[in-house]
């Protein structure tokens, strides 16, 4: 049954499969460019885990970061930082949309999945692929993680990708931990990635 759920691409065999997501990768030559003539829009929204940017194309949700209060512009620059050749137009209403569909669990529909768009390495890729088998309400290690996408000996490099997963709870980096059960970094902070999983082990504890 897991094995069926996999195929399928949902994260396990419970009714609730976190977003029901849909991806695509950008093209190797399209992220060389650092994504020139891709237009991102954005816009910044109220979430359970604080302020959300939620960034997106005209394929999906392309980035999702977090932000406390005052360091709106910060996390908005270093998401830019990423593709540094892509237009970037604000845009509040139009993201709004997507910020709801991430954060409502009542609108987590597989006949409706949401669809996102991963820019980055083939490596990186591949990591945040692996990332989204991870089911709701579990954790992985880095060593388990590198596993999976290739090698254990490559945990230096898995967690070098995890951390630069421009996707943050939809692909779930938040969700790896050390291999001793420790929490380990978090690029938007232990105190977020705390709270994030405990609410999720109440979104999972609710599935049927």
């Amino acid at each position: 049954m897991l094995d069926a759920a996999y195929e399928v691409g949902l994260s396990g065999p419970g009714r609730l499969h976190d977003l029901f997501v849909t991806h695509e990768a950008m093209s190797p030559g399209e992220w060389k460019t650092g994504a020139a003539g891709l237009k991102l829009r954005w816009g910044f929204h109220p979430c359970p885990f604080g302020t959300a940017l939620v960034m997106a194309t005209e394929r999906g949700l392309a980035g999702l970061a977090f932000a406390d209060a005052g360091e709106e512009q910060t996390v908005l620059a270093d998401m830019q930082r990423r593709w540094p050749n892509a237009t970037y137009v604000h845009d509040q209403d139009g993201t709004a949309a997507l910020a709801s569909r991430v954060f409502d669990p009542t609108r987590w529909r597989p006949d409706q999945p949401l669809r996102i768009v991963l820019i980055g390495t083939d490596f990186e890729v591949r990591v945040w692929e692996t990332l989204m088998r991870v089911p709701l309400g579990r954790l992985t290690t880095y060593s388990d993680l590198a596993a999976k996408v290739c090698t254990t000996k490559a945990a230096r490099a898995v967690g070098a990708a995890v951390g630069k997963n421009p996707v943050c709870f939809v692909v779930p980096c938040h969700r790896v931990i050390g291999k001793h059960g420790d929490l380990t970094g978090y690029h938007w902070g232990l105190t977020r990635k705390r709270a994030m999983l405990g609410w999720e082990a109440g979104q999972a504890g609710t599935a049927i």
